[in-house]
């Protein structure tokens, strides 16, 4: 007897000393932070009714993978790990994943077991410990103590498990790199759709306004896969969050009729055509099961109709780059990209694929880059837009002409028949004034008011030849390198502040702002209205943009910014003026002084206002100038040129 106890009790020593060993524990130090794969254990559930004080005894699996990925599991998954703290300095625990609909989180501390958190994604925001997208907490260990941490987790969602455990310090530092990338994308995204949406507002063209609701659909959702839609948009609305499948079908319905607006797919192309109707109706039929219990399996179907919606753009944008359209290049080549790195998002969640920083955000990344090639592409139809603009500009003419001679009949029928067919003859003239009214207003949707009188009374809008007029440039110096070092959303900011600030000076000094052309900034006086002034005038304007350029850049020195820099040159001569465009026509001037003037700028120094010899011999006798002499000018040779002094 004493034999047999002996043995069994060398069994149950070994049998601990195996099972301690089996398990790792992970020791923080002062900034420490590990990130949990190999290290974690894992016990699925299939009863979805074991309490933690069930679980402590069942045997774990260990994970072999850098990140937990359990993929899509309809069980609840208790995931553990040991920790001893060997440093004063408070820690944390990250659960990279915002799409928990249960997760309890326990602490076994000398045999006590703490409840240390009840949430998930179903709970209002504010519940959470830390005001996180994530799942962040401060885990209250003693310094040098050992404790095991128990998380019951459960999601219909594929369950990827990214877990760290770090000090406050690399807590910190890890959280503002991750919120660098989701800046980044945000900034990206926020780019392409304030360029579309200017786009839209100036040309009025629908398939912008689909384009835009595309991003502002997949930005919500993308966003909301990582819990930022949840923490910034509907913070008291969690069950908005098990919604994420509809949104999916309604951005796909969205960016489907897009893309054959885009593609131009009409029924005359069949097989592609019916493809698309079909794929818009079938994200109807599931959009709407993402409102009934049956909502996993809707998510399901949504991630894989997407899958097959992308493989059917590119294709569609192969035969349409063959059937001509050559921006379907841009198109192709987005889609491309979109779908390669989704596949490895795919494959990362069901565990095909390791997952990492890269493969775990890929899908946004190919978002990002896929947002930005459709802008281009959008780009490109412009030139197809200025083809269909210069046709309906034909149609317009045609039916003024029609107009008029429908006129000038009910006129001549009022004159011989105004006794015998009063009524018919007004009717038929309230008619004509209907049909005219339209016209008129139509025109006036894409052309000034005079060029229209003018279309309207010669057929024709002709360009005109001013004798004397005085022309600015202004160009900020260095563009290239301080774009580099600016967002684009600050670089907008501060190129729209200035511009802004150029344009009130012009209209103080009665100058016409012409257009600005990247970083370049072009005006002209003298016209549309000739006067004797206008050199004076402009010569003014540049010399208190100076002014106003000098103390914007001790401002923006003073609080450790880079200022914009600007050369100013003016040239005085005649130009040809009149209208140009692709949707509303913009008043544009060209000729050899044009040329010049900008020689004038690119031939000058910065903060000063270079003028030609034609410019100084109108305003020599209003301002001090200083003469520079003879100065190579490209492609014009050797010019005489002034600075204007301040006065």
């Amino acid at each position: 007897m004493k034999l047999i106890k002996t043995i069994l009790s060398l069994v149950l020593f070994f049998a601990a000393i195996s099972f301690s060993m089996a398990q790792s524990l992970i020791k923080i130090g002062d900034n420490e932070g590990v990130t949990l794969g190999p290290q974690l254990e894992y016990y699925v559930d299939s009863t979805n009714s074991l309490a933690i004080e069930d679980v402590q005894s069942l045997s774990f699996e260990r994970s072999n993978a850098k990140i937990l990925n359990l993929e899509n599991l309809s069980f609840d998954a208790w995931v553990r790990f040991d920790l001893e703290r060997q440093t004063e300095e408070e820690i944390y625990l990250t659960l990279d994943n915002a799409l928990l609909e249960e997760l309890v989180v326990y602490i076994i501390s000398d045999g006590v077991v703490t409840n240390h958190f009840e949430g998930s994604f179903l709970k209002p925001f504010k519940n959470r410990l830390i005001q996180s997208e994530n799942f962040q907490f401060k885990l209250p260990i003693a310094s040098g103590s050992r404790s095991s941490i128990y998380l019951k987790v459960h999601s219909k969602f594929p369950l990827l498990l990214p877990i760290e455990v770090s000090t406050y310090k690399v807590f910190s530092q890890n959280n503002q790199e991750h919120n660098l990338f989701w800046g980044l994308y945000a900034g990206t995204i926020l780019f392409a759709f304030l360029y579309n949406l200017f786009v839209y507002f100036s040309i009025r063209e629908k398939r912008y306004l689909y384009y835009l609701l595309y991003i502002l659909g997949s930005v919500i959702f993308y966003m909301g896969l990582q819990g930022y839609s949840f923490q910034f948009l509907w913070p008291n609305h969690p069950i908005l969050n098990i919604r994420l499948g509809f949104l999916i079908c309604i951005t796909n319905i969205i960016i489907t009729v897009f893309t054959m607006n885009f593609l131009r797919i009409t029924k005359k192309q069949k097989v592609i055509y019916y493809i698309g109707v079909g794929t818009i109706i079938a994200y109807g039929l599931i959009s709407i099961m993402n409102f009934t219990p049956a909502y996993p399996v809707g998510l399901g179907l949504a991630q894989l109709l997407s899958l097959i919606t992308c493989i059917y753009f590119i294709v569609v944008a192969v035969i349409s780059y063959f059937r001509g359209i050559q921006s379907a290049k841009y198109y192709l080549i987005g889609w491309s990209i979109f779908l390669v790195l989704v596949v490895v998002y795919i494959l990362t969640l069901n565990g095909v694929i390791s997952g990492n920083f890269f493969t775990t955000h890929s899908i946004f990344i190919g978002h990002m880059s896929e947002v930005l090639l459709l802008s281009f592409a959008l780009a490109d139809q412009i030139n197809i837009l200025k083809k269909e603009n210069e046709q309906n500009q034909k149609k317009i003419i045609a039916q003024l002409e029609e107009n008029e001679k429908l006129q000038l009949k009910v006129n001549l029928e009022l004159e011989e028949k105004v006794l015998q067919r009063t009524a018919e003859v007004v009717k038929q003239k309230n008619e004509a004034e209907y049909q005219r009214k339209r016209s008129d207003e139509l025109l006036l949707n894409i052309l000034p008011a005079e060029t229209a009188e003018e279309l309207k009374n010669t057929g024709k809008a002709k360009a005109k030849l001013i004798s004397e007029v005085t022309v600015i440039f202004a160009d900020i110096q260095d563009f290239t390198h301080l774009s580099e070092s600016m967002s684009p959303s600050d670089l907008v900011k501060e190129i729209n502040e200035c511009f802004s600030a150029f344009d009130k000076i012009m209209g103080k000094y009665n100058v016409e702002k012409i257009k600005t052309i990247g970083d370049s900034y072009m005006a002209a006086g003298g016209l549309p209205v000739p006067n004797q002034t206008h050199a004076r005038d402009v010569v003014k304007a540049g010399l208190e943009i100076q002014e106003y350029l000098a103390s914007y850049k001790e401002r923006k020195l003073a609080n450790g910014e880079s200022p914009f820099e600007m050369r100013i040159g003016i040239h005085t001569g005649p130009v040809v003026a009149g209208i140009v465009g692709i949707k509303k026509f913009a008043y544009d001037i060209w000729g050899d002084t044009v040329n010049l003037a900008s020689r004038m700028e690119s031939s000058g120094e910065i903060g000063r206002v270079n003028i030609s010899e034609a410019t100084y011999n109108y305003v020599k006798e209003d301002f001090k100038c200083t003469y520079r002499g003879k100065i190579e000018a490209k492609n014009k040779g050797m010019i005489d040129m002034y600075f204007v002094e301040r006065l």
